[in-house]
């Protein structure tokens, strides 16, 4: 009795009654599982062969509906038809036929007369040739102006039972001067094809009251007699045989016949993968059986009470219990095992730790990161408390970057971190990415932040020496205060929105409201819509007449262009044009504004009216190696004259890369193109530059004449511009006339040219021969 008081033999005892009732529970199961099985294969090899029959037949019958339909709209073949041309509607009838190699085509005229029959050659000698019917110029069996079209598809015709559709053929509105048909044989291909598709014989049957059974096509060989017996019993009295899975179908009457598909296939040939495979089951349990006990035994031996007690603590650790001793006994690989545990235990404990850490906080600051953030909101926003949100970025960390590298940026960004958490009152402080940190406060007022900010401004600026490197460190901050319904999302998008308004405006810090949020809004859907407005034609040039001030008369405008935004009206070029150079589409609208003036400059010529037009170029434009010729080339090329246009250039575009504007420009003066410094007196160029540049005129910029007359400053300026420029042999142009004083002071001291809103706002151009007949001027 001491034998079974081992557990290794009482486990082997239970594995052997265990193994034993199990194989006879999946013996059983299998057993009936499989006779279950086999029924269902029968029901499901009749609804596939059902399903698949439907949609094969169904298919054809739409595929030679649509393509009548399709071929009773050609225009050649109807043509063809009107024409009585038998010959060419032949050939194009028999062309329609062989786009869906249909066996065939059928044309009969509005009085039911057989105008075309061909048909596809079904003997082997002569497959694949095409032969007129014997029904050609024969009245057509039935009706079609009646629904015989829509409701039948079966036609007999020489011993072949074909699926058939008809088209009308219309001439004008709905008058149908004939039809077209095309038809497939119901024959051993199609037979063929849904054997593949269901596996099962298939076959069609004509039958006929008193006669016997017409087999039209077969998927196989003749039935046998037991076969026929079958499948006769099964279409004509419904009696199934047990030892046949059979299906029929009608499919509709042909003169007194009545057209069957069937499907069939003995039950023994159906279920003999399934009778095949029971007896593979049957015998994997068998074999499955001894190697089962042998298992068994192997396991028992193995299986032992410190093993039990390990398992224990293994799940005792796995529920997070990572500080408990692992004990297995005295055998002293157990031990060994034991202390494996143990080491890998506290390992364990030790990187959670570490990975719970790192998934909330900064590595290089230990700071809080979007994650921490997140999770200490959630309940500030859930109760609705008043947040506030400050998002800072710490001013020239690029530049400290790059001089003097990324180790001493993060020494000053751990720096940041470490002044900001020793601030009161600031509930949480998190770094976001880069030199970007959050402050978080979950119960603030906005005047109660404000005099925070000012403590946070002071204690960061003071200085910060590193390694005998003194640093001042400066803040921009965008503020977002809730207002609810938002979410942390919500806010500190706000709080972007107002950071990047600070950084953009030079402010150490904003409060976000809801115009700076507009206003980005706005600027982000113009940047969209900019590249489409050039491609749609949306932009519009208007003209600002220039006076010649000896002469008293115009003799020049400048081309300005507008947006005509389709929702927003006319936009200024203040607003769009600097997209247009932060897109790198500056070149594209340059060559857009060139060529409309043109064509403006051409069309006042032919009207009688001549005025040379001053274009804007950009730092961009001479930027492009291609730009000059580009120039030269369509003035060439719509031959007009050089001076029929000025180019203006700001001084900064000039000031971006000196050596290349000058190098552009000179090419364009080589060709006698007149050249104009716009904006003068707001850039940085320096005398020595303008001296080198290849210009003709000055025009000064419209903040030192706006004025003139109130400020003495103004006119000193103005002055010494006109002697410098008179002295260097340039011409001047005033910009901003708004009244006759500064027009008479501008005249008196030999200004050239002058344009403002005293002589004239920018006009369309269609008005302009209408202000030049009712102007001074």
């Amino acid at each position: 009795m001491r034998i079974f008081n081992r557990i290794q033999t009482r486990i082997f005892a239970f594995f052997v009654v265990l193994l034993i009732g199990v194989q006879a529970i999946s013996f059983a199961i299998t057993f009936f599982a499989n006779k279950r099985l086999e029924q269902q294969q029968l029901n499901h090899q009749l609804s596939v062969a059902e399903l698949v029959f439907k949609s094969d037949y169904g298919k054809r019958n739409y595929y030679l509906s649509a393509f009548a339909e399709t071929a009773a709209k050609d225009f050649g073949l109807k043509d063809f038809f009107i024409n009585d041309d038998s010959r060419s509607f032949l050939v194009a009838l028999n062309n329609h036929r062989k786009r869906i190699d249909a066996d065939l085509a059928i044309a009969v005229d509005k009085h039911g007369i057989i105008i075309g029959e061909l048909m596809l050659d079904t003997n082997r000698l002569n497959v694949g040739k095409v032969s007129i019917g014997p029904e050609q110029g024969k009245p057509f069996r039935y009706s079609l102006e009646t629904d015989y079209k829509e409701t039948h598809s079966l036609y007999e015709l020489e011993n072949h039972i074909y699926q058939i559709k008809f088209a009308p053929l219309n001439s004008g509105a709905n008058n149908v001067i004939g039809w077209v048909g095309f038809g497939f044989i119901m024959g051993d291909e199609l037979a063929k094809t849904l054997q593949l598709h269901t596996g099962l014989n298939t076959g069609f049957v004509v039958t006929e009251q008193g006669q016997n059974n017409q087999f039209i096509s077969l998927s196989g060989d003749d039935l046998n007699a037991a076969d026929n017996e079958a499948v006769s019993n099964f279409i004509h009295h419904g009696h199934a045989n047990e030892d046949y899975v059979l299906w029929h179908e009608w499919l509709g009457k042909v003169d007194e016949k009545e057209v069957h598909a069937f499907m069939y296939l003995t039950r023994h040939d159906v279920l003999e993968a399934f009778q095949k495979q029971w007896l593979q089951q049957l015998g994997l349990i068998l074999l499955m059986l001894p190697i089962s006990l042998l298992l068994a035994f192997i396991i028992s031996r193995g299986v032992t009470k410190p093993i039990q007690l390990l398992i224990e603590q293994a799940r005792y650790i796995a529920k997070g219990n990572y500080k408990s001793k692992v004990q297995v006994g005295n055998n002293v690989e157990m031990q060994l095992l034991a202390e494996e545990f143990t080491i890998m235990q506290e390992a364990i404990l030790s990187r959670e730790s570490e990975i719970a850490f790192q998934a909330y906080h900064d590595p290089l600051t230990h700071l809080g990161n979007k994650n921490e953030l997140e999770r200490v909101t959630f309940s500030w926003f859930a109760d609705k408390m008043a947040v506030a949100i400050c998002l800072i970025d710490i001013k020239r960390m690029t530049e400290v970057n790059g001089t003097l590298g990324h180790v001493v940026g993060d020494e000053v960004i751990k720096e940041m971190g470490r002044r900001l958490l020793s601030l009161d009152n600031i509930d949480l402080v998190c770094r976001l990415s880069g030199d970007d940190f959050v402050l978080a406060f979950k119960d603030i007022s906005p005047k109660e932040l404000r005099i925070l900010m000012i403590d946070l401004q002071k204690s960061i600026e003071a200085e910060y020496r590193y390694q005998d490197i003194s640093l001042h460190l400066q803040l921009t901050i965008g503020i977002s205060f809730v207002y609810y319904p938002s979410n942390l999302e919500t806010v500190m998008r706000q709080a972007d929105t107002a950071l990047q308004y600070a950084k953009k405006h030079k402010l150490d810090q904003q409060i976000y409201n809801q115009q700076i949020d507009v206003n980005t809004l706005a600027r982000l859907q113009l940047i969209n819509e900019l590249k489409s407005a050039i491609d749609n034609n949306e932009l519009v040039l208007f003209y600002q007449p220039k006076l010649d001030l000896k002469l008293k008369k115009v003799t020049h405008v400048e081309a300005l262009v507008r947006w005509q935004h389709p929702d927003r009206g006319i936009i200024l070029p203040d607003e769009f044009i600097p997209i247009a150079e932060q897109m790198g589409q500056m070149n594209a609208l340059t060559r857009w504004v060139m060529n409309e003036s043109i064509v403006q400059y051409l069309q006042w010529k032919s009207e009688g009216i001549d005025l040379s037009i001053a274009i804007n170029i950009s730092a961009e434009n001479l930027k492009d190696e291609y730009f000059c010729q580009y120039v030269l080339d369509v003035m060439s090329d719509r031959n007009i004259p050089i001076e029929a246009l000025t180019l203006e250039i700001t001084e900064d575009a000039v000031v971006s890369d000196p050596e290349n504007a000058i190098k552009q420009l000179k090419i364009l003066k080589k060709y006698g193109l007149k050249l104009s410094i716009d904006d003068y007196g707001t850039g940085y160029s320096s005398l020595a530059q303008l001296k080198m540049l290849p210009v003709d005129e000055l025009k000064i910029d419209k903040s030192f004449v706006q004025n003139l007359m109130m400020s003495l400053d103004d006119q000193i300026i103005v002055s010494s511009t006109l002697q410098l420029a008179h002295s260097l042999g340039l011409t001047v142009v005033a910009e901003g006339i708004e009244d006759e004083g500064t027009l008479n002071w501008l005249i008196e001291r030999g200004c050239e040219m002058g344009q403002g809103y005293y002589l004239s706002r920018p006009i369309p151009a269609d008005k302009i021969a209408n202000w030049l007949t009712n102007s001074h001027y």
